[in-house]
């Protein structure tokens, strides 16, 4: 999901090592001002310990400035060098209990830093500069388990609402487990899901990017 600017997506698929599920991956591309293009790939991991090969061969696939990934099932005793490229700068916001949790990474020559970890939420923000210091990317990776409450809708649309930044863009990715959610923000809001998922894309300005599962 994108404010302003849409990007365009290029999906690719792959299969677990014991071939019994396949999982879909979609690598984004955005633009920063001087239409330098911004590569995002989003993956939902399933433990990447168990698949950091895989991992990395997605990362050498896509060459992608920017990685967004969910279910990572990460904890604070694991050795994220050993997982991630040395060539990347991660950020996480780990469940420390089995599984969820999410990572942003983003390339070490990409100008970057934290913006907020949720204390309660499994969501985290990493602002990225484009050349020109004064245009700025918002990358918020967020996950929900299926049988998690829809506050965390709530929390979402109120840490990315608009502030009237012009020079700011913001892309959000993540797996919220709502397949059944209009994230275009078309459908009547007579669900309490839906009518938060309205306000989050309407009030800020969001059209969705990737229209499939992953």
């Amino acid at each position: 999901m994108a404010e302003s600017d849409e990007p365009t997506t290029k999906p690719g698929r792959r299969e677990t090592e014991d071939k019994a599920e396949e999982e879909c991956v979609a690598a984004t591309m955005g633009h920063t001002s001087e239409c330098t293009p911004l590569v995002l790939l989003h993956v939902n991991c399933k433990s990447i310990c168990n698949k950091f090969l895989e991992f990395r061969n997605l990362i050498d696939t896509y060459n992608p400035d920017v990685v967004i990934g969910t279910e990572s099932w990460l904890s604070e005793e694991s050795n994220n060098p050993e997982v991630f490229r040395d060539h990347y700068i991660s950020f996480s916001r780990d469940r420390c209990s089995r599984g969820g949790g999410v990572f942003i990474c983003v390339k070490n020559c990409i100008d970057c830093r934290v913006l907020w970890i949720d204390e309660v939420f499994e969501m985290i923000a990493v602002e990225i500069k484009g050349r020109n210091p004064k245009f700025t990317w918002e990358v918020v990776g967020v996950y929900r388990a299926p049988n998690e409450d829809m506050r965390v809708i709530e929390r979402l649309a109120a840490r990315t609402a608009f502030t009237g930044n012009s020079t700011k863009r913001s892309i959000i990715g993540g797996d919220l487990n709502l397949p059944y959610a209009d994230w275009n923000g078309n459908a009547g809001g007579n669900s309490g899901t839906q009518a938060l998922i309205n306000s989050l894309v309407w009030e800020n300005g969001y059209s969705h990017v990737i229209d499939r599962p992953t």
